[in-house]
């Protein structure tokens, strides 16, 4: 199985390529972050780092890290006491990069069926039209 790891230096991510290194099921991981991954120990060769400056924008060189994926867990996000701070518009550019990944990642011919796991925060709405407890004044809808 080839996995997808966005954001794959922040703190939740680090700990999925943790877990993920170990699992005999997945033969390759594509790390995706704004800087390298370092990742040492038993499977990390199975870690190829893959730089982006921006999770909206993908080149030719980075789909086609992408092609053969099976899986994909999405753990870009603004953090909830940073969003205070924030412009609206930019949380919702930062939320929005998923679709653009999520994109990139269908058409450079991924696996069948592709899984696609996108990590939330606490409190997160279920339905599309229900507005979230927690920062309801950015959502995406």
């Amino acid at each position: 199985m080839k996995l997808i790891v966005t954001g794959a230096t922040g703190f939740v991510a680090s700990e999925v390529l943790r877990l993920a290194v170990k699992m005999s099921e997945i033969t390759s991981i594509v790390a995706v972050a704004r800087r390298p991954v370092k990742l040492t120990g038993p499977g990390a060769d199975k870690v190829r780092s893959v730089i982006v400056e921006d999770y909206g924008t993908y080149s030719d060189a980075v789909r086609a890290d992408f092609a053969g994926a099976n899986a994909c867990i999405w753990t870009v996000a603004v953090l909830p006491h940073h969003a205070w701070s924030m412009d609206a518009s930019e949380v919702r550019r930062v939320c929005e990069t998923a679709v653009a990944g999520l994109t990139a990642m269908n058409d450079s011919k991924p696996a069948r069926p592709f899984r696609f796991l996108y990590m939330s925060g606490t409190l997160g709405a279920r339905e599309v039209k229900e507005t979230p407890l927690l920062m309801g004044a950015y959502i995406m809808g």
